[in-house]
């Protein structure tokens, strides 16, 4: 069950927005982080295909990677949009409870862990600190006890920008790079959803299923906040 987390930010927000008007991060239209219509965009939860992963595990979208998702993605994640923290890991909340209701390997009760997929390690830096490990400990204090966030994954410094690269060498450039911290695993048996910001191919999400399978963890799921296609 998601805990009622979600609703308004405390009154001292409120002075915050008096001194230093808000703006959406997905249209720019003033008086919120993320406006109804562009915090919509992320409403609309669905079982994608990347060509990469097209069947096991199921990969959910909670929208499409373009217009304001897409801005709202950015803002976050290159330009330093801490404040979309929020609303954007209370979506994945929910996300993950929704799944969690509809996935058949997904059980209904118990400890599971959410795995963040990484950043490289120069981009880490750049964006100060793990963008995606930021959301998954918000949507975790959403989903209750219930919740682990388990960032184990890592990226070296041998991964380059996957940016142009075609869906071969993005799978060879990820799985040089990509490193299990084994101290960090599960028990076992217990069901991992990896999160994403962003599927297009689907290298990343398969280098890291195939990397946790290795390692003896179940993968049930994958979420993501915006798929490119499918």
């Amino acid at each position: 069950m998601v805990r009622d987390r979600f609703g308004p930010g405390k009154p001292a927000r409120a002075l915050v927005e008096l001194a230093v008007p808000l703006r959406c991060a997905g249209c720019a239209r003033h008086g919120a982080v993320l406006c109804a219509d562009c915090d919509g965009e992320f409403g609309r939860l669905r079982r994608v295909r990347p060509g990469l992963l097209a069947e096991s595990p199921p990969v959910y979208a909670l929208g499409r990677y373009r217009g304001g998702a897409r801005r709202a993605v950015l803002a976050y994640k290159e330009y330093g949009r801490r404040d979309l923290v929020r609303p954007l890991g209370d979506r994945l909340a929910r996300a993950v409870g929704t799944v969690r209701g509809e996935c058949v390997e997904f059980p209904d009760e118990g400890p599971f862990r959410m795995v963040p997929v990484p950043s490289r390690p120069a981009a880490v830096r750049a964006r100060g600190g793990a963008h995606l490990v930021r959301l998954a400990h918000r949507a975790a204090r959403c989903l209750g006890e219930d919740a682990v966030v388990d960032d184990r994954l890592r990226l070296s410094r041998v991964s380059r920008d996957s940016v142009g690269l075609d869906a071969t060498r993005r799978l060879d450039n990820i799985r040089r790079g990509l490193r299990v911290r084994a101290p960090r695993a599960p028990r076992r048996g217990e069901p991992v959803v990896v999160l994403d910001d962003v599927v297009t191919t689907g290298a990343t999400v398969s280098c890291c299923v195939d990397a946790l399978g290795a390692d003896g963890t179940r993968v049930v799921a994958v979420v993501v906040l915006a798929a490119a296609r499918g």
